[in-house]
């Protein structure tokens, strides 16, 4: 797997992490949050990417996500999530006419690669495993070889954001990624609720 086709497949993982909420948190993202998981739960990845922060698109296309996630599927990876719960937000910041607000949620990852599929290789899976250990820890990925899956427990942070009407999109806070953030969200949102790590 290339490097680019590697980093978008993680994006897209951790995109599909947002799933139901424990915590009381406004409905309209309860909504959204429940939408994007029942979709992308379904492999439904052209609604699940609805519900990503519209700039995002800007950099990578939407139609261009929606194929990766469905060529890995057909490659032989399916990702699914469990347990995942809000463990805090922020309060909401008003910038450019948007509101922002930080969510912080842990979750259950299950990565199942088919028998004889292309990840199905030594090499593929020990790349994979030491991405997902640079991005959760190593203590919290296991790797079962007989049953072909990566087990993940994580802790992620996403951004919601009010684009108007009461509707929010999603979109995972990544600081590594210096000029998305940048892109992303203003100055002063990066400064209080992106920085903060």
């Amino acid at each position: 797997m290339n490097t680019l086709k590697s980093f978008f497949v993680l994006i897209a993982m951790s995109l599909t992490t947002v799933l139901v909420s424990q915590a009381t948190i406004n409905p309209a993202i309860q909504a959204t949050l429940d939408g994007f998981v029942e979709a992308s739960n379904n492999g439904d990845w052209d609604k699940a990417f609805d519900y990503m922060y519209p700039k995002m698109f800007e950099q990578v296309s939407k139609q261009d996500l929606v194929d990766l996630m469905q060529s890995t599927e057909e490659d032989g990876m399916s990702i699914s999530m469990d347990n995942v719960k809000i463990t805090s937000t922020s309060v909401p910041m008003e910038e450019n006419g948007e509101t922002f607000v930080r969510v912080e949620y842990a979750f259950d990852m299950e990565v199942e690669i088919a028998a004889g599929g292309i990840y199905d290789h030594p090499k593929a899976t020990m790349g994979m495993e030491q991405q997902f250990q640079t991005l959760y820890g190593a203590s919290n990925v296991k790797w079962d070889e007989s049953g072909k899956e990566f087990n993940v427990r994580a802790r992620k942070s996403m951004m919601a954001i009010n684009t108007g009407d009461d509707v929010w999109k999603m979109v995972e806070i990544n600081t590594d990624q210096t000029a998305l953030m940048e892109h992303l969200f203003p100055a002063s949102v990066l400064e209080a609720l992106v920085n903060v790590e």
